[in-house]
């Protein structure tokens, strides 16, 4: 589930990220006493109502990226994996690595993005995944070393089930914000995007390398270099194709000289299925969902704005049904897909929402109405938006009609599902109607 992110006192998570959630398909009973939904933790698709809030015995200071799953949290955070029950608070395993590794939050932070641990089915198991990089100072002659790698673990048990080493190209290297990503997992592959740098050339200058690693041999099936993934939806990996003197800045893959494109690749070989045939100077390709992903856009020189699409991941063409003047009433910074039938768009002082199927804009909310007040947008999920109106609190809209559904007492939610919500300071809100 995609959500949009809004700063916190304690965890600030900037504009557009991607997170998964596999709603209530816990099974088993992790290590450390947690156990799955049962009678005590009632179902409402999509909650409602909130009860009192339980804090996840987490560092709230720490930048952590999340995915929930039935009654189970799943924090990633620079230095490894960690599980939580999120009707008792307590955490139920931790997964770390090696001295000097690194799972990218951190950067991903800086560029305002968000790769949560992508949690998959496989074999009957459902594995949490997440890529880390291992970087080694040398020492006297030894030169530094630095390493990437897909990493699975067990869901219920937090036990390692396997680790893929990801091969770095000859004369290219691993600097030490590499910022290893799993942009995705879909038919037995796992996509892993990983920064590069030359290895004799300018330390400004950044390039990508994409894998597709199977997860049932745990090898690499493909690798593409100069190509950072970015989403993954239908058998399409969407990213952004590199020119040799690229860089990347707060935001965004940028090149003095143009040469970026937008291209799409098959997820299970990496052969090309579409490419953009625009010459860009700047890109930043976030999914969204529902067959889209969003795409900022420069076709001028770095420095003028950003043109924002909604794009078709199978054919990074206008989905149908959408027009420009469509596009255009829906200009958003965040769209997040409440994974059942609409997609929730933020903008400067606006709110609007797009059918999933047909793009037809549903409707629209701006500051030029004077009746309403336009809501912070937090997150949506199965027909709910939920929002923070300053001064009326938290609100609940339709998300097919954007009427008001109600009010909540507590909780600047980044995540729902049919248990309850997550509040980006970690505390999590019991489901209660």
């Amino acid at each position: 589930m995609r959500v949009a992110h809004r700063p916190a006192a304690s965890l600030v998570l900037a504009a557009a990220a991607t997170m998964t959630l596999l709603a209530g398909c816990s099974s088993g009973s992790p290590e450390g006493g947690g156990q799955g939904p049962g009678p005590s933790a009632k179902a409402y698709d999509p909650p409602r109502k909130f009860g009192k809030g339980v804090k996840l015995s987490a560092d709230e200071n720490a930048n952590a990226e999340v995915a929930l799953r039935g009654t189970f949290a799943y924090l990633l955070n620079d230095d490894g994996l960690e599980a939580y029950n999120t009707r008792t608070g307590s955490k139920l395993w931790t997964v770390s690595g090696p001295d000097g590794m690194s799972t990218g939050v951190e950067e991903r932070f800086r560029l305002k993005d968000d790769a949560p641990p992508v949690l998959a089915q496989q074999g009957g198991r459902t594995f949490a995944l997440f890529a880390y990089q291992d970087y080694t100072l040398g020492s006297g002659t030894t030169a530094d070393e630095s390493s990437a790698h897909l990493r699975a673990v067990d869901a219920d048990t937090g036990k390692v089930s396997w680790t893929a080493e990801l091969p770095v190209p000859a004369g290219k290297s691993f600097g030490d914000d590499s910022t290893p990503t799993v942009v995705g997992a879909e038919s037995g592959t796992a996509v892993v995007s990983v920064r590069t740098t030359p290895e004799d050339g300018n330390g400004e200058t950044r390039s990508a390398i994409t894998y597709g690693v199977d997860l049932n041999d745990h090898q690499v099936k493909w690798r593409q270099d100069d190509f950072g993934a970015a989403a993954l939806e239908s058998g399409t990996v969407v990213g952004a194709q590199l020119p040799d003197a690229a860089q990347i800045d707060s935001e965004r893959w940028f090149a003095d000289d143009g040469g970026i494109g937008i291209v799409g690749r098959s997820a299970s070989d990496g052969a090309v299925r579409w490419t953009d045939s625009r010459n860009l100077y700047g890109l930043k390709i976030e999914r969204v969902g529902a067959g889209l992903f969003s795409a900022e856009a420069s076709v001028e020189f770095k420095e003028n704005p950003s043109d924002f699409e909604l794009l078709d991941t199978g054919t990074g063409k206008l989905p149908p049904g959408m027009t420009k003047d469509s596009t255009a009433a829906i200009l958003g910074l965040d769209c997040v897909y409440d994974q059942r039938s609409v997609v929730v768009c933020e903008g400067e002082g606006s709110l609007a929402a797009l059918d999933a199927r047909t793009h037809e804009v549903l409707w629209r909310m701006s500051d030029d109405d004077p009746a309403r007040k336009v809501p912070t947008f937090l997150t949506a999920w199965h027909g709910a938006v939920y929002g923070h109106v300053a001064g009326n609190g938290y609100v609940i809209l339709d998300a097919s009609t954007g009427k008001d559904r109600g009010t909540y007492d507590e909780g600047f939610l980044r995540a729902v599902n049919e248990y309850g919500g997550l509040d980006q300071d970690l505390t999590v809100y019991p489901a209660t109607g």
